[in-house]
């Protein structure tokens, strides 16, 4: 492009963009040469330049290529080879919580103001670092994110303080397997915004979180709340479904969790459904929990430290049933209702304490095999402490053993000179 024009035609200046954009010239590019020419005289001339450009992407359908985002939209669409599935069996799903918070996905989880849906929050992160029960779940254990804009660094120290007394563990043993707190009470925690145009635009807190969440690589990421994070409307269903692909990306780049804290409007509250602005908010998570108080058929009327957990969405599977809760010593406990854990639950927690002993018994240098004897693996556990604090008795570790062979999580290898050969089971 170059100074030669004798006026200003629009028509003829939008086809000298186009060849432009044809050439991989970006927006920039383009105005920095309109205006070495002459065309960028004064504001309205730059508009009508600004909307010169916009017009010809649209006519051209060819991406800025400094937008990364349009630039990968405009590729080709990579279809699935599904060529070799026949000989392949399915991947298994992943849960941060079996059937109930999935992997590499977005879960909600609203309550009403006062409800404590922070504390439970902030119980499941510590049962996930410590691999402890919650609330009658055994979550996937690891490492866990929590950042919270409501409650200052003392407030958390006294919610934390309740948990750790209540799994009588030590806030060392919380650092050491991982649980990484922030507060940003009274400071801007806004992860996403819009421009005038209506597209994202991740801040330099998602940025950071996005980093930090790779090289940690945590079962959760816990964002309390979602008026902080998200700095949109929420009763536009364009910008909640871009925010909530924008949190997904994080999940599955850092393979983990994302639970979104939230509070529901009053129709919400008043409705059952926990939600508040665009029903996307409900249609694009994949999951989806909402803590409320017990209502007066349920005994809250008379006992109000009594609380509902109710599942509102899984995606990947059938509804769980709501669990009965009570606040009790600052920290929330299942209240006693009959029946049994779900076998599904239940053969998780197996198989995750008979990893947890594997990897102890392992580093103490005390092996064990699949073989009956002295050395059976299902024998040696159910003597731990570990396994009788959940009743799990020779038999339930011996199914467990069972099902992590055929999941390839543990294997036999075999070890020493040929005159003296050795098995002893380890995780893969």
């Amino acid at each position: 492009m170059h100074g030669g024009f004798k006026k200003l035609d629009p028509d003829h200046l939008l086809e000298m963009i186009k060849q432009e954009m044809r050439r991989g010239c970006s927006d920039e590019n383009i105005r920095e040469r309109m205006a070495a020419a002459g065309f960028a005289r004064d504001i309205y001339m730059q508009r009508m330049i600004d909307g010169l450009i916009a017009q010809a992407r649209n006519e051209t359908r060819i991406p800025d290529p400094t937008d990364q985002a349009a630039v990968a939209a405009a590729q080709p669409i990579k279809f699935m080879s599904m060529s070799g599935w026949d000989d392949e069996p399915p991947p298994r799903r992943e849960w941060a919580v079996l059937n109930r918070v999935p992997l590499r996905q977005v879960t909600l989880f609203s309550g009403e103001g006062g409800a404590g849906k922070s504390l439970l929050l902030l119980q499941l992160l510590c049962s996930t670092v410590l691999n402890r029960d919650w609330i009658g779940s055994l979550p996937e254990p690891g490492p866990a994110i929590y950042l919270g804009a409501e409650d200052e660094e003392d407030e958390l120290h006294r919610r934390l303080d309740a948990i750790a007394r209540h799994y009588d563990e030590p806030f060392s043993e919380l650092v050491a397997n991982g649980l990484y707190p922030a507060s940003y009470a009274g400071e801007d925690m806004t992860l996403a915004r819009f421009d005038r145009n209506g597209n994202i635009q991740p801040t330099l807190r998602y940025d950071r979180l996005h980093e930090q969440a790779c090289d940690i690589h945590p079962t959760i990421v816990a964002l309390d709340t979602l008026s902080d994070i998200f700095g949109g409307n929420e009763n536009d269903r364009v910008q909640v479904s871009a925010f909530i692909g924008l949190l997904r990306k994080l999940a599955m780049t850092a393979n983990c969790a994302v639970i979104i804290n939230s509070h529901p409007s009053q129709a919400g509250s008043n409705s059952g459904t926990g939600l508040s602005g665009s029903t996307a908010w409900h249609g694009k998570v994949r999951g989806r929990m909402y803590l409320r108080a017990a209502t007066q058929d349920e005994g809250g009327l008379t006992d109000p430290d009594l609380r509902v957990l109710e599942f509102k969405k899984n995606q990947y599977g059938p509804l769980s049933d709501s669990i009965p809760l009570r606040y009790k010593n600052g920290v929330f406990v299942p209240e006693p209702r009959g029946g049994t854990l779900d076998p599904q639950i239940a053969e998780q927690r197996a198989e995750q304490v008979f990893l947890m002993l594997l990897d102890r018994f392992t580093r103490e240098g005390r092996n064990v095999t699949d073989k009956k004897g002295t050395s059976y693996a299902p024998a040696q556990f159910a003597k731990e402490q570990e396994a009788k604090a959940v009743n799990l008795n020779n038999k339930a570790l011996e199914e467990a053993m069972r099902r992590l062979f055929t999941q390839g999580k543990i294997r036999v290898v075999t070890e020493g000179p040929a005159s003296k050969l050795r098995s002893r089971m380890v995780k893969v």
